[in-house]
């Protein structure tokens, strides 16, 4: 069988160079887009070298100044001669699908450059030695290919004015309804205007502040709706029977401590049944395996996202992951994590909802209400996120609290509205592993003086 020809397209090339003698100008639109080896044919690899090199060095680009470059290199022969460079303008119909021929020429590399690739991943998968170190190398290989392939174009101000027109209008006539998916709770609904594709959504609090309850409380809100979507949750710190026992006790109201230890009455046991069924029938997929890299994680959506099988997805926690290679400080691996899960987010064009500890500085003063701050020794993720939410508890800190079981949900940060530092109170019920909203004007929290905080 006769080896196959990589790919390329000889009339693409052929009109590129050509169109060098049509309009010198165009020069400086194809050598922005296009290097010597994104060429296949060795004589156009030669031409083109030669172009640059001329362009490099401000000297005009015709067919004399070509001809003279190829000849003084002694590589006019290998170009081709002198007829075929005087016949490749006759080729080119016109400037005007110059963009496309540049494209094509671009596409053809990018595939054979992941074709060359394969090959690679292929032989050296004969002599791996370890499994998983030899899939990160082999996953980025093909992401760096991948990453390499022609970038969208610039958008002019008009065509990006009129989308937002057209968006605005859209969000007149829906009167306040939601634009993303809806979390469950009002107050961070307006906020967020629900769940949006391609945002980075951290929640972060110390330890026992219910983060992990609050991130389950929203999956299910949002798994319950008509169109049920699909969760992806990601449980790097509890098994996925402890898990789904938090949210069989919210559902069935049935305190978590009786089912740990089976001691529930007929009454409970119904309703236990009753919410198992009514759980069964949502699209919450965990996956509690260990999964430590954060490339391992990415892959795991892009596998649910092309089964389509992925609507948000759920992380608990950050720190818990590693990055794809070693660092110098655990700083730059954080920041790395955080970036490739907003990276993975647009991606994928899901919400990604990520829990995140933050730092003991909060323990060590007065007020500790979290702030900003305590959130920049974990590497880039304040940059990185779209929404941060702090959760707070005052009777964690204070036993003679006013506000017994209320949980204040701060929006720190909120790229695309508004935030409230001070905060917005939910219930929690802790036993149930649930939260509750509350129109209690005594639940609400005082304001928060971010000058008070040092």
């Amino acid at each position: 069988m006769p080896e196959k020809t990589m790919p390329h397209n000889l009339d693409a090339e052929q009109n590129v160079l050509g169109a060098v003698f049509l309009d010198p100008n165009s020069i400086k639109t194809i050598a922005d887009s296009l290097s010597v080896d994104d060429f296949f044919t060795r004589r156009h690899r030669i031409i083109y070298k030669a172009i640059l090199k001329l362009y490099e060095e401000a000297i005009d680009i015709d067919y004399t100044t070509l001809i003279d470059r190829l000849d003084t290199e002694d590589t006019l022969l290998d170009a081709g001669g002198s007829d075929y460079i005087l016949g490749l303008s006759d080729t080119t119909p016109s400037l005007a699908n110059l963009e496309h021929y540049i494209n094509i020429v671009r596409d053809k590399a990018v595939i054979r450059n992941m074709i060359e690739e394969v090959k690679t991943v292929s032989e050296k998968g004969f002599d791996a030695k370890d499994m998983q170190e030899y899939i990160d190398e082999s996953e980025s290989r093909i992401f760096d290919v991948a990453r390499s392939r022609r970038t969208s174009d610039f958008v002019d101000l008009r065509t990006v004015t009129e989308e937002v027109i057209t968006k605005t209008e859209e969000a007149k006539n829906k009167q306040g309804e939601l634009t993303g998916l809806d979390t469950g709770f009002e107050r961070l609904n307006q906020y967020t205007l629900g769940l949006q594709p391609s945002e980075l959504y951290i929640i972060a609090a110390r330890p026992s502040m219910g983060k992990s309850a609050f991130a389950l409380n929203i999956a299910s809100n949002v798994a319950k709706l008509k169109s049920r979507p699909y969760i992806a949750f990601f449980s790097l710190e509890m098994g996925v029977e402890q898990l789904v026992s938090r949210m069989l006790s919210g559902e069935a109201n049935v305190a978590s401590t009786r089912l740990r230890l089976g001691e529930l009455n007929p009454n409970e046991w119904q309703r236990l049944s009753v919410a198992s069924d009514r759980l069964a029938k949502l699209n919450v997929l965990f996956d509690d395996s260990g999964t430590v890299k954060v490339t391992d994680l990415r892959q795991k959506c892009r596998k649910l996202a092309q089964e389509n099988k992925l609507d948000v997805v759920v992380i608990d926690y950050l720190q818990l992951l590693s990055g794809s290679f070693a660092h110098t400080n655990r700083v730059q691996e954080v920041s790395e994590i955080s970036r490739t899960l907003k990276e993975m987010a647009r991606e994928l064009k899901v919400p990604v909802v990520a829990l995140s500890q933050l730092s003991r500085s909060v323990e060590q003063r007065n007020v500790k209400k979290p702030i900003m701050a305590d959130l920049r020794e974990s590497g880039s993720i304040e940059q990185d996120a779209d929404v941060v939410l702090f959760l707070y508890r005052d009777d964690y800190y204070n036993e003679d609290s006013e506000r017994p079981d209320i949980v204040d949900v701060m929006v720190a940060k909120n790229r695309s509205g508004a935030t409230n530092v001070s905060g917005f109170p939910l219930i929690f019920r802790k036993k149930y592993s649930q939260f509750k909203t509350t129109s209690d004007p005594k639940h609400e929290p005082q304001e928060t003086d971010l000058d008070d905080i040092d």
